[in-house]
């Protein structure tokens, strides 16, 4: 999924419960590379669970936050460690455009089903 801003950020991982009976970070490390005062990027490589229809599912993350000011701007999650598909890294720019507007779309529905990053009750 692609999300912009905190409201559909909140909707993607919201969403985790709903979809798997199980989603958890097993194992991870934190690095940080500053380069320059107030910007820089947060990598975390991780181990995460999840459980889908009685399936065990785990993979290797690599999840990549940058950040300016101390806020995060930008959110990547890389699935076994390779970068997303999109027109800068595949060979056929069209493909990869086509990649990012269906993680668009598919953010956009999956933020409408979760109530447009409204907080749930508890």
């Amino acid at each position: 999924m692609c999300a912009h801003g905190v409201k559909q950020i909140k909707s993607a991982f919201y969403s985790l419960s709903k979809v798997f009976s199980e989603s958890k970070i097993v194992e991870y490390s934190v690095k940080e590379n500053w380069t320059s005062p107030g910007k820089g990027e947060m990598v975390i490589d991780n181990k995460q669970h999840y459980k889908f229809l009685g399936k065990n599912i785990d993979m290797i993350s690599l999840i990549k936050l940058y950040v300016e000011e101390g806020k995060v701007v930008r959110h990547e999650d890389w699935w076994d460690k390779k970068p997303l598909w999109n027109r800068e890294t595949v060979n056929l720019p069209l493909a990869g455009r086509i990649m990012e507007m269906t993680r668009r779309g598919s953010m956009l529905a999956t933020h409408a089903m979760m109530g447009f990053g409204k907080d749930p009750t508890l």
